[in-house]
């Protein structure tokens, strides 16, 4: 059985723009890397062996809590320097979707917690974003 593809370009990161309907875009600032990374931390608890407790006790690890990261780069539009700065700056997290293709998406909270600007002689000058979750993000939304 074949797997299903996507090209990398397919991996759309769409940033809301608040108004109500909301309307999402896919910002041209993040427009040679994108991607979206789960993790979860958890918390370790030792279960020893009552029976035999000179044995060595298993670990058990519990979920705690669950949150996502989005990382773009590409080339620095700067068209886009004066919103992602308000959005650095800003208390307020914006929703923002990711989606696979026209299969679906996640779709969230995020703060804007890094923005970075670098440039090396003789290339065109880059911005590289990371986005963290605000809240709770739904599973999978198929399309």
């Amino acid at each position: 059985m074949a797997i299903q593809k996507i090209r990398g370009t397919q991996l759309y990161i769409k940033v809301g723009d608040g108004a109500d309907p909301e309307v999402f875009a896919h910002p041209c600032l993040i427009n040679t890397k994108r991607g979206i990374q789960f993790q979860s931390s958890t918390n370790k608890i030792i279960v020893p062996d009552c029976e035999n407790p000179d044995d060595p006790a298993w670990s058990e690890a519990v979920k705690d809590a669950l949150s996502a990261t989005i990382n773009g780069a590409g080339t620095l539009d700067v068209a886009a320097v004066a919103s992602y700065d308000d959005w650095f700056r800003s208390p307020e997290s914006k929703q923002v979707q990711v989606w696979l293709a026209a299969l679906g998406h996640w779709q969230g909270g995020f703060h804007l917690t890094n923005f970075e600007i670098t440039g090396d002689r003789g290339s065109l000058a880059e911005a590289t974003i990371t986005l963290e979750s605000d809240g709770i993000i739904p599973a999978f939304i198929p399309a």
